[in-house]
């Protein structure tokens, strides 16, 4: 284990309710939440993140770069963005009102997709053979060849080395 902390300083049970009872308020209020608390991500706002730490790897940053540059200039991102704050703004006046239809809804909705399993008819290799091209086009041009050679020569995440033998304990 690292001896240093990484944490803050443990807090008593009593400070940790009030800081529950605290987010709680907050929640149900619907009121924005403190300064430095993690908040959920709009459709205007910035990336997730999870998704910014993905783009701190090399190779990684280049091809969200190139997916979301080809997703900007794609016909249907104004439609998706329209159906996403609509589909928003029906369900979350249902959700408040009837969670568990909503929570129903999603286990009926999930066994449909499971029953008729789109992703063995919907994912052609046609639409793959059309899609990839461009996207790997995109990322060609999104970056000069610096930062491809700098993103190949990267190198990957460190991983523990395997333990050794253990070692003789003096008595």
């Amino acid at each position: 284990m690292n001896a240093t902390p990484t944490r803050a300083p443990l807090m008593t049970a009593a400070e940790r309710l009030v800081h529950s009872r605290e987010r709680l308020r907050q929640a149900m209020s619907g009121s924005s939440a403190p300064e430095g608390a993690a908040t959920k991500n709009g459709p205007a706002e910035s990336a997730p993140a999870w998704l910014e730490i993905l783009k701190l790897h090399p190779a990684a940053g280049i091809v969200i770069a190139a997916v979301s540059a080809w997703w900007a200039q794609h016909p249907l991102h104004v439609l998706g963005t329209a159906a996403a704050a609509s589909a928003k703004a029906a369900v979350q006046p249902l959700a408040r009102r009837h969670p568990l239809g909503l929570v129903t809804s999603a286990v009926l909705l999930g066994g449909l997709l499971v029953w008729t399993r789109p992703w063995r008819w919907a994912l052609r290799p046609a639409l793959f053979a059309g899609l990839f091209p461009q996207l790997i086009s995109q990322a060609m041009a999104q970056a000069p060849i610096q930062t491809w050679l700098a993103a190949f020569s990267a190198p990957g995440p460190e991983h523990p080395s395997p333990p050794g033998p253990p070692a003789a304990e003096a008595n």
